[in-house]
């Protein structure tokens, strides 16, 4: 099962298209032999352009990370700021752990249950309604700028990564998902 949910976080990482090369260079590569779960990853950086190196932490670390989720809405500067903090308990012949690299498929959501199109702090333009955040760091913040009032955060979208969240949503909050956030998932 966590093979298969790396496997789906990597397609979330470089997208259908991005996961389509990479596939196809693994198969040129390594059809009708054997090969590694390092050949698979290789073939999907060489693909995509990326570093998968910290990524490989799923691979050979055990245990289930956590994410702890803190939210700061500044209503002056209309900017939303989303904290993910994350660690990872001790398990057998693992005391700690280093940051793994997480796939965060995210939206907000305004008070009509409208999706806000996304624009991080340094971005020129808003974006989607949905994107991915790469939380790689014990912590980080991200920044959302031109918010016009507190959003309702839809956070882990399509399953983007097999975590426990910490984020202390009130019944109101999840019952407001479930009514409007239209990412089945949530």
């Amino acid at each position: 099962e966590k093979g298969a949910e790396v496997v789906r976080m990597i397609h979330t990482l470089v997208g259908a298209t991005g996961f389509r090369k990479g596939s196809d260079l693994y198969f040129d590569r390594h059809d009708g032999s054997a090969a590694t779960c390092d050949d698979f990853i290789a073939a999907m950086e060489e693909a995509n352009g990326i570093d998968l190196t910290q990524f490989k932490r799923w691979y050979n670390q055990s245990g289930t990370p956590e994410v702890d989720i803190k939210t700061h809405y500044d209503g002056a500067t209309k900017t939303y700021t989303l904290t993910l903090a994350q660690c990872c308990p001790p398990t057998p012949g693992q005391e700690s752990k280093q940051p793994f690299h997480i796939p965060v498929a995210m939206g907000l959501l305004d008070s009509e249950g409208r999706s806000i199109p996304l624009q991080l702090q340094g971005e020129d333009n808003a974006g989607e309604t949905c994107r991915v955040i790469e939380l790689t760091e014990s912590s980080q913040s991200f920044t959302f700028i031109n918010v016009a009032a507190e959003p309702i955060p839809s956070l882990f979208r399509h399953f983007s990564a097999p975590v426990k969240i910490n984020a202390n949503n009130s019944d109101e909050t999840l019952a407001f998902l479930m009514a409007n956030d239209d990412d089945e998932f949530n």
